[in-house]
């Protein structure tokens, strides 16, 4: 079904782009190809069942490529190379969008969900810190990418109202580990782990299928504010459980709706964003907490970018914060150095880090 969907998307805005060629005589087609290389330095100070407290690995080598044959139509893909990761993890992106009109566009294929903005920043070198927030990172609320049809636009000039409402598939990829331990990711079953939770979700559930529909409005005003509301349902699955109590695994039926509400104030240099995301989520017969919420501050000073952040996330037996404080360095377009110190604080265990990272673009 899911295959289907995408490809009559694309057959219709192929064919209609086809009829719009003639009027588009003038138009240049455009193509650009870009990538960027980003190494990083993990250390932490004691971390459980870890070969290594620190390494230092290539953290990500991506490459991405735009072609606009015509004004209206227009296609991109995306291959971030990460260790660890299958070919299709590293499959970012491989989409096309077709402009309907002047408010309304359509695009198919794999993109990265929009319901965090920080999410469209996956990307190294167009996020200021040098770690993602947990929320974006462990893919407990939405999946970081879909292979769906998505229907979007944008209204207005100085004060704009955008939308995009998308329903497709993806696959499950909570709480895989990245960095050069494996920590980032895998902060949610570090902790079940250690105090010995009475279920976890089993590795089986990762790279499993499910379909889901979701969409987004946002409010705004030039560049100086911006707010948003998201919303992401997945269809109810049966996922594999393991019962510590009972060492087995079991299905168990799920039930989930995420919702969330992002800002953005900004003003001059100064830049503060946040989010805050709740689920409704059972699985079987019990009620799953699950939050989780970020705020951040960012001042550019020249070609230096001081940072803060602070984060909250629970989900079901597990809560913890974490504090980031960090400085991007910024000494040409194409190079960045980022510098960051984080602290998770448990009731079992604090943990502090140290990231470092260069990332180079080109």
């Amino acid at each position: 079904m899911k295959r289907r969907i995408i490809t009559i998307a694309w057959v219709l805005m192929l064919l209609s782009a086809a009829f719009n060629v003639k009027a588009q005589d003038n138009w240049e087609p455009q193509k650009r190809i870009t990538g960027y290389i980003s190494t990083e330095f993990n250390a932490f100070d004691d971390l459980k069942g870890y070969d290594n407290n620190y390494g230092v690995t290539l953290a990500e080598a991506g490459l991405l490529t735009t072609y606009q044959p015509t004004e209206n139509l227009t296609f991109k893909a995306v291959f971030v190379y990460r260790p660890d990761f299958s070919f299709n993890q590293m499959l970012n992106e491989a989409n096309i969008q077709y402009k309907l009109g002047e408010k309304t566009n359509i695009k198919a294929g794999r993109f990265l969900t929009p319901l965090s903005p920080m999410n469209t920043y996956y990307y190294a070198p167009v996020n200021s810190s040098a770690t993602l927030p947990v929320l974006v990172s462990n893919h407990e609320f939405f999946p970081l990418n879909m292979d769906a049809v998505s229907l979007n636009g944008h209204i207005g000039s100085n004060l704009t109202f955008s939308y995009e409402v998308f329903a497709g598939g993806y696959r499950n990829t909570t709480w895989m580990k990245t960095g050069a331990v494996g920590f980032f990711g895998d902060e949610v079953a570090y902790y079940k782990n250690i105090i010995q939770s009475d279920y976890t979700i089993h590795q089986g559930y990762n790279n499993s299928y499910n379909v889901a529909l979701g969409g987004n409005i946002r409010l705004a005003y030039q560049d100086y504010i911006k707010v948003g509301f998201n919303v992401f349902k997945p269809k109810n699955e049966y996922i594999p459980v393991y019962l510590t109590k009972f060492d087995m695994v079991k299905e168990l039926e799920t039930d989930k709706l995420t919702y969330g509400l992002d800002f953005k104030l900004a003003l001059n240099n100064t830049k503060v964003i946040g989010e805050f995301w709740n689920s409704d989520f059972s699985i079987g017969p019990d009620e799953v907490d699950l939050k989780g919420s970020f705020i951040e501050l960012s001042q550019m000073i020249n070609k230096f970018t001081p940072y803060a952040r602070y984060e909250y996330q629970t989900t079901n037996d597990i809560e913890f914060e974490r504090y980031t404080a960090g400085l991007m360095f910024k000494p040409t377009f194409e190079s960045s150095f980022k510098l960051e110190y984080l602290h998770y604080e448990h009731k079992v265990q604090d943990i502090d880090g140290m990231v470092l990272s260069f990332i180079y673009s080109f």
